[in-house]
């Protein structure tokens, strides 16, 4: 503090004491709180939890080094998020957008899960979603995204709105990859995340979609700040996808609630037009850009 700042008494009996009289203005108006807590204390339950801060400052700041996992500290994230999000205010947001919202209603309600495998795919021509779904599974050895409840009874309904809403995007995130055509590299998520970012502010209002893509905001936005830090030639290409994407997502039908598994025997062009996806410019290869993200691997 310079000369003339000072510590000024609470106002109109307010808590704590407010900071004044700076010529740096922003350091002036700080309200000095008192607390009966032993430990930091928020009123954000983001910063409250400490796996959260860890998760913000490691995840943020770090390199992407191959003794450390792109997703490592994912578990105890997801953890953190399920502690701190405030399910009745979810509920209570979902339900009011239901009454306003005819298309989210019907989305929500019929609640539809994929129940497809992924030898299911192997009978679609090459060029088509299905047969690219397919190839990118075999090479990584993966499998769809399918609960296991809906495996055993196909009426099964997630308990809550936002495990219906995040069972439902895991299913179908691979498909944006597809659309874009953007590849499965680590830098092209980020036409992912733009084009549901876009998609969900656009469809639903902002505050359950804050909501909504609170869990990949966490995920994604501090590679952001990483790649800034440490991979700047990497940052074109990112910051494409991104910008594309929410162009893409601003532009098209409500995306979110398509049933992508009815275009597996289309072509990408062609399951664009079908689904309503508009503003697509052009595809762009994210492998190099991803190779300098992360150390010389394209996928870590």
């Amino acid at each position: 503090m310079n000369a003339e700042a000072k510590i000024a008494p609470p106002e109109n009996g307010a808590d704590g004491e407010l900071t004044s009289g700076n010529a740096v203005f922003y350091l002036n108006g700080r309200r000095i709180l008192k607390t009966e807590s032993s430990i930091p204390i928020s009123s954000s339950p983001w910063l409250n939890d400490a796996r959260m801060r860890e998760w913000i400052a490691t995840e943020n700041l770090r390199r992407n080094g191959p003794d450390y996992p792109l997703l490592y500290g994912l578990p105890p994230l997801l953890n953190a998020i399920d502690d701190c999000r405030d399910h009745e205010y979810l509920e209570q947001l979902f339900a009011d957008e239901r009454k306003r919202n005819p298309a989210f209603d019907r989305f929500m309600e019929e609640g539809y899960l994929s129940a497809f495998r992924r030898d299911d795919l192997a009978q679609y021509a090459a060029g088509t979603v299905g047969h690219e779904l397919y190839a990118y599974m075999i090479e990584h050895d993966l499998s769809p995204d399918l609960h296991d409840k809906v495996m055993a009874d196909s009426g099964w309904k997630p308990a809550h709105s936002m495990e219906y809403w995040d069972l439902r995007m895991s299913q179908t995130h691979d498909f944006f990859h597809i659309l874009g055509e953007v590849g499965f590299s680590t830098v092209a998520e980020y036409f992912v995340t733009g084009v549901m970012t876009g998609n969900v502010f656009q469809h639903v209002s902002p505050e359950l979609a804050s909501k909504l893509m609170s869990t990949n905001t966490l995920i994604m936005f501090p590679w952001m700040t990483r790649c800034m830090l440490h991979y700047g030639e990497a940052w074109p290409v990112l910051w494409h996808h991104i910008t594309h994407g929410y162009e893409v997502g601003q532009k098209s039908d409500m995306l979110f609630s398509q049933k992508f598994e009815g275009v597996l025997h289309m072509t990408p062009a062609e399951a664009r037009d079908a689904l309503g996806m508009r503003g697509w410019r052009g595809r762009i290869d994210s492998t190099p850009a991803t190779l300098v993200f992360g150390e010389g691997r394209e996928i870590f």
